[in-house]
Order: structure tokens, then C-alpha cells, then sequence
């Protein structure tokens, strides 16, 4: 079964925006990959089985690897 990933476009006030949800990491590369060539803004992406958040950092970075030590999703009521 393949994970899915939430994705997160991150503005420079903090604030974020869901943009998508996608299935496995290629998915992710891809549809991160497209999202960052229309926008100058951060993205993310946050396992939805887990709740880890992964960085992405495009173009800049070269490897979609999730890190253990980005925490956990939140439990606070989110708007």
C-alpha cells in the first residue's frame, strides 16, 4: 500500500495552505515539483498515515527523504 502525503504551500507571514493530497513519494516529487515552478513559496509535505512532516525545498533540493526529527502533526484545531 502506498503512503499519501498532504501537501502544504508555506507563506513567508508562517501561515500555510493545503494544496493537495497525493499518493506516494514520485507523486509527491512531481506534484511538489509543479506547484514550486508557479510559486516562490516554501512547500511541505505531512504523511498522513503518521502525521511526520517532510521539507521540500525545490529546486534547491535534490532528495524527498522524510526526517524523523521534523515532528508530528499537531493536535490543535486547525482553520
Amino acid at each position: 500500500m502506498s503512503t499519501m502525503y498532504d501537501l502544504f504551500e508555506k507563506f513567508p507571514d508562517g501561515s500555510s495552505l493545503w494544496r493537495a493530497c497525493v499518493i506516494g513519494l514520485e507523486g509527491a516529487r512531481l506534484h511538489v515539483s509543479d506547484l514550486a515552478r508557479r510559486s516562490p513559496n516554501s512547500f511541505y509535505a505531512m504523511n498522513v498515515a503518521s502525521g511526520k512532516i517532510v521539507p521540500l525545498n525545490f529546486p534547491q533540493a535534490s532528495t524527498f527523504r522524510e526526517d524523523p526529527e521534523m515532528g508530528t502533526r499537531s493536535k490543535s484545531a486547525v482553520a
